[in-house]
């Protein structure tokens, strides 16, 4: 097996992200050595001592590129065995200055076309033959390329790779809510970690947990880590609804703090309008914790018998299987050992970080 250098060229990367996962799983799990060269800019991140991670700092421009920036980017990559794109501005570029230096590309694909802008789902089209393979996270998320995409892109290239989740972190962190966060006694306690994006539909969890409490004389309680555009909607939405005291919005987290939350609760939910994997269910599986989720395709793909499912904005069909939980609790501990027990086998980082490994070598031969 021959030792590749491989460059991940990401928009940015910092606590999180799931480029910056993967890069250090390879490089820890593997014979492979994984750099990042981001196009505008880095934060910290759990593992970030085993990488080298440089930065182009980009022009902040409609382009988002300039000759400077193209000239840098041609001389970093051409230094490498492989490349793996990952998100579509920086990745289009990078695909384009693969071909021309003659090093073999990947092209990850991390979300379903419903998020893509017109731009980005052309720029990422028309590149995506440039890769010698293109990486969907899951079929779901092939199965959103439009017919022209698929049109022009083999089949025969095409692979799945999951992301995955990092078991012994989850294990040794402790359960814990975010800090100032002190529920009501009693409460039975919901959990959400995601983006405040119209994406993840936490409007509807709200609406649930509202209902909810009308039904039960125990008080439910929602913690949301995350941040995002959706935030003052969010929160008006909550005090429209009587349960500002009810709900509470964490902000930005360190990943850890996520581990600790989905621990910390009795049930999470992730009620997303559209997903390409979603990180965050994964992790709250792992952490044993019964969840609820969308019936969207994609996550019926990922976790099918390991979870409940509501139909997407059905906020009687979510209430419903947050009071099953509530109500049952050998549901609740039967649906957390599943899930566990579905992580393991499919979705730690070790396995797939191999299989990254594995694709690597077939492409290099």
């Amino acid at each position: 097996m021959v030792s590749l250098d491989i460059c991940f060229v990401v928009n940015a990367v910092g606590e999180g992200s799931i480029p910056a996962e993967i890069a250090t799983a390879v490089t820890r799990h593997t014979d492979h050595t994984v750099d990042i060269l981001t196009w505008f800019d880095s934060g910290p991140f759990a593992g970030e001592e085993l990488l080298d991670v440089r930065s182009l700092d980009a022009p902040d421009s409609a382009l988002g590129i300039d000759p400077a920036t193209y000239r840098r980017a041609t001389d970093i990559l051409s230094e490498y065995d492989l490349i793996q794109a990952h998100h579509n501005h920086s990745g289009a570029f990078a695909k384009v200055i693969a071909r021309r230096v003659d090093v073999p590309v990947v092209s990850r694909e991390g979300n379903t076309r419903d998020g893509f802008t017109r731009k980005g789902r052309i720029a990422n089209g028309v590149t995506n033959p440039l890769a010698s393979r293109v990486v969907c996270i899951s079929d779901s998320v092939y199965q959103s390329f439009t017919l022209w995409e698929r049109a022009i892109l083999p089949k025969r290239r095409v692979r799945r790779i999951p992301n995955g989740v990092h078991m012994d972190r989850i294990d040794e962190t402790a359960p814990a809510l975010p800090d100032d966060i002190t529920p009501s006694d009693n409460a039975f306690l919901v959990g959400n970690a995601a983006m405040l994006y119209e994406q993840k539909a936490q409007d509807t969890l709200i609406r649930a947990v509202a209902q909810l409490n009308r039904r039960t004389d125990r008080p439910v309680e929602l913690v949301i880590c995350g941040d995002g555009p959706e935030r003052p909607r969010l929160e008006s939405l909550a005090e429209a609804l009587g349960i500002t005291s009810r709900v509470y919005f964490a902000g930005l987290v360190e990943r850890r703090a996520v581990y600790a939350m989905a621990k910390a609760v009795d049930a999470f939910a992730m009620p997303s309008r559209w997903e390409g994997f979603c990180s965050a269910v994964a992790e709250a599986l792992a952490a044993e914790t019964a969840t609820v989720l969308s019936n969207i395709e994609t996550f019926r793909e990922l976790y099918d018998g390991a979870t409940l499912y509501h139909e997407v904005d059905n906020v009687d069909g979510l209430t419903g299987c947050l009071e099953v939980l509530l109500s049952d609790e050998s549901r609740r501990e039967a649906l957390a050992q599943t899930g566990r027990n579905l992580v393991e086998k499919k979705y730690t980082i070790r396995t797939v970080a191999q299989q990254y490994s594995a694709l690597y070598d077939d492409i290099v031969g």
